[in-house]
């Protein structure tokens, strides 16, 4: 085969891609080829080289890691007092059930005491503004109410609210379980101050069964006050109270379902009741 036809099957060598085209009157360079960025300044042009289209796509990503960088740092900022409020609630918590952990502890304890002190069903007089108790947990002394004891020498006749703070009326004079519950309650926290009503003289004071620590007064025109339930007593059997005075502090001691201040009041000092909300409206002190 002639080398005349053997050329003429193949076609005629292109000139090398990197060879500058005139299109018009522009110059095109190939793709591969860098990139000249003219710009103008002053009155003579100036040629600045911006890389190949490689360097185009680092750059473009480096910009995007900048950004992604940026916007991840706004989102922690935001996020930071959200971290520090569940820090808080966590400390909270935990301070929570440390504080009821000893409040069970304290209850645990004070139920025992009050088991074996309900186990004789009996008054247990106390010193006034204490518990005095045993080892056991018994009380080492005991007395009976002080009903025939004199009527107190008339201070002021004047009536007050045996509570000077906020409460809620709950079990009244009325029926209850099956039998008749000669008292009004009042739900207050432990610890409110429980007040004599009127200048009397103190009957009773001290651990009575189911009614917990009890404080009965003896007023001036015959009638007793009970308080029962109470967490601590203030006074002493044989002691002359003034209206007002405190007498006790308001506790869930004894036979009760909640922190609060049973009030029975017995207009001639026996066994008979009435209902203690009436009873202050008629000394003008409505309830």
């Amino acid at each position: 085969m002639s080398d005349t036809r053997y050329r003429g099957r193949h076609r005629t060598r292109r000139k090398s891609s990197l060879t500058p085209h005139i299109v018009g009157t522009g110059l095109v360079l190939p793709t591969t080829a860098t990139l000249a960025i003219v710009s103008m300044g002053g009155n003579s042009p100036s040629v600045a080289l911006a890389g190949n289209g490689a360097d185009l796509s680092m750059q473009a990503q480096v910009t995007a890691n900048a950004a992604d960088d940026a916007e991840l740092a706004a989102l922690k900022d935001q996020d930071a007092p959200t971290l520090a409020r569940g820090v808080d609630d966590r400390v909270a918590r935990d301070s929570e059930r440390a504080r009821l952990d000893v409040v069970a502890s304290e209850n645990e304890k004070r139920a025992a005491q009050e088991a074996a002190l309900a186990a004789g069903d009996q008054v247990i007089e106390v010193t006034a503004g204490t518990k005095s108790t045993t080892a056991a947990g018994a009380s080492t002394s005991t007395a009976s109410p002080a009903a025939d004891l004199p009527a107190p020498t008339v201070g002021s006749k004047a009536w007050v609210k045996p509570l000077n703070s906020s409460y809620v009326l709950t079990s009244g004079y009325a029926w209850r379980w099956g039998r008749m519950h000669p008292a009004q309650d009042f739900a207050i926290p432990v610890g409110t101050p429980v007040k004599a009503m009127s200048s009397g003289v103190v009957i009773l004071a001290g651990w009575s069964g189911g009614y917990g620590y009890k404080v009965e007064i003896k007023y001036w025109d015959g009638t007793v006050s009970w308080y029962a339930h109470n967490s601590s007593v203030k006074v002493k059997v044989g002691q002359t109270v003034s209206p007002g005075q405190v007498v006790s502090l308001s506790g869930n001691t004894g036979h009760s379902t909640g922190p609060h201040l049973h009030l029975e009041i017995h207009p001639g000092g026996g066994d008979g009741t009435v209902s203690p909300l009436s009873w202050l409206r008629q000394k003008g002190m409505p309830m």
